[in-house]
């Protein structure tokens, strides 16, 4: 549905145009084309001769008759000329309907040291609310298309957890493991920061050293947004991190590697030669409904243990969209963040990672990074500048309807195109879906988390920097032109976390604007 006072509009105008002007020449008489003979009329002249008028009135008459006959030459010229422009925007309409829509932007009041007042600025603050209101107007008539209207309420197909029934738990399984889980705590200046649970990975015995893995939480000093996607959290590398070893010993660990995207934090830590460090066995992916424990140590070093099922959810717009989740009824898993997410077999298939209730990274990814950082040394991904939800994640009757309003029924959603990237200037929009990156068909953020990962291994094997840009060809289909398109999409490859900025722009006060009170100007 075309949005008002977008592109959509003129095309949808041009086509309407268009086809009036083709019928109009398929009904009215040829007309008279640039450069042809003009048709044969009675002329002024004729008729003067016939009335013997003087010599002087004829030659005036037809100098009349002559200008009438130019002007209704011109006039016809200029009509032919408008029905031919017209077939030509007919045939040309393709092309107009797929130039991209101009990006939503949200209005704000800029700042520029002055605060505004709704008391001593009425005008500002009428005409602000009036385009906020505009905004908000916009904005919800986006949500009528298919692709970002959601349903009230949600069938029991998606949202009751009754329809993943457990089964008793796997008490061989949750003891071979619990060996590697450990518990680890950060203090700033003395005092308690945060408490976490982790597992080891590796150990080197010659240095007498192991690699505990957990989550970046443990260090997180500030997180001042909901949105990690706007790259605002704040790690305290110097924290002092202490690991809470089972002998009921401790030691301290040292940071080694922070990855901010994926929230991962590597220490390495100094252990006796005669203390026994168990390294996991790792699974190679989880699948949905499947059964898992999650594991973790309290203050106390008490296991816990939480049972569920792995699912595949759409994250929130405010989280990342690396996540696999657990259905589980226990939902006091504060101290679980960073423990391991273990199957039937004692084989690690994940990270718990509670950036959102119950979610962990998942061991398709999990390996890809832990491969990525023994080679490298860090861990690395394409920003792509979007975020997104699956449309295979989607409630079904939601499904169905993009399949009946688009003839599709897999890809992935954008959420949101990061303010002057790449991705905004190709023209890609909210509501548009990407169906495939690199001709591979993608239908979850996690398939897609590990393609980027791929490709990040693909550009190390060439020798190439980790902070260069590569190209990635998308396949995407823009909802309001109805249109495919493939598109080359510039990326840049870095380990840090990836930032997806929302499109704002300030509000225009010019010519609003009453002087500014002494007294409300900041200073500084």
């Amino acid at each position: 549905m075309p949005l008002p006072g977008t592109q959509e509009d003129d095309a949808s105008g041009s086509r309407s145009r268009a086809r009036r002007r083709l019928k109009e020449s398929t009904s009215t008489p040829p007309v008279l084309r640039l450069g042809s003979a003009p048709a044969a009329t009675p002329t002024s002249g004729t008729r003067l001769g016939r009335t013997k008028r003087s010599a002087a009135a004829r030659k005036k008459k037809s100098r009349r008759g002559k200008k009438r006959i130019r002007g209704e030459r011109e006039e016809e010229e200029r009509e032919a000329k408008k029905r031919d422009t017209g077939r030509e925007e007919e045939e040309e309409e393709v092309v107009v309907s797929s130039a991209p829509s101009s990006p939503l932007c949200e209005p704000y009041l800029p700042g520029d040291g002055v605060i505004y007042s709704r008391i001593y600025h009425p005008e500002i603050y009428k005409a602000f609310d009036a385009e906020k209101s505009s905004y908000r107007q916009k904005l919800a008539a986006q949500f009528d298309l298919p692709t970002l209207e959601f349903f009230t309420a949600s069938t029991c197909l998606s949202a009751d957890p009754k329809l993943l029934p457990g089964r008793e738990s796997g008490r061989e399984a949750v003891l071979r493991s619990a060996h590697y889980v450990l518990g680890l705590s950060s203090f700033v200046n003395n005092t308690l920061l945060r408490r976490c649970s982790g597992f080891w990975i590796e150990r080197d015995e010659k240095k007498n050293t192991g690699i505990v893995l957990t989550t970046a939480h443990l260090i997180r000093s500030n997180c001042p947004s909901m949105d990690h996607w706007l790259g605002q959290d704040e790690y305290s590398a110097e924290a002092k991190v202490v690991i809470h070893l089972l002998d009921d010993t401790t030691a301290e660990g040292q940071l080694i590697y922070l990855q901010k995207h994926y929230d991962l934090a590597f220490f390495r830590v100094g252990v006796d030669q005669s203390l026994q460090l168990p390294v996991p066995d790792f699974s190679n992916s989880v699948e949905c409904a499947q059964e898992v424990f999650q594991l973790g140590r309290d203050e106390k070093m008490n296991l816990r243990i939480t049972h569920g099922r792995a699912e595949y959810l759409n994250p929130t717009i405010y989280d990342r969209y690396h996540y696999m989740y657990l259905s589980r009824k226990d939902v006091d898993n504060e101290f679980d963040d960073g423990g391991p997410v273990i199957d039937f077999d004692s084989n690690v298939v994940g990270i718990v990672n509670n950036s959102t209730d119950g979610s962990f990274i998942p061991s398709s990814i999990l390996l890809k990074c832990l491969d990525l950082w023994r080679t490298h040394g860090s861990i690395p991904r394409p920003h792509l500048g979007l975020k997104f939800f699956a449309i295979k994640l989607l409630d079904p009757a939601h499904i169905e309807k993009i399949r009946r309003k688009f003839n599709i029924d897999r890809g992935l959603i954008v959420q949101e195109v990061s303010k002057e990237s790449h991705a905004e200037k190709l023209g890609i929009r909210m509501g548009d879906v990407i169906e495939c990156f690199e001709g591979e068909n993608i239908s979850t953020t996690v398939e897609l988390e590990n393609m980027l990962l791929d490709l990040s291994k693909g550009h190390f094997a060439n020798g190439n920097d980790s902070h260069a840009n590569i190209n990635v060809s998308i396949g995407v289909f823009n909802a309001r032109k109805r249109l495919w398109r493939t598109r080359e999409l510039t990326v840049n490859v870095s380990d840090q976390g990836e930032i997806v900025a929302k499109a704002t722009r300030p509000f225009n006060i010019e010519g609003i604007s009453a002087s500014v009170p002494p007294d409300l100007v900041a200073s500084g």
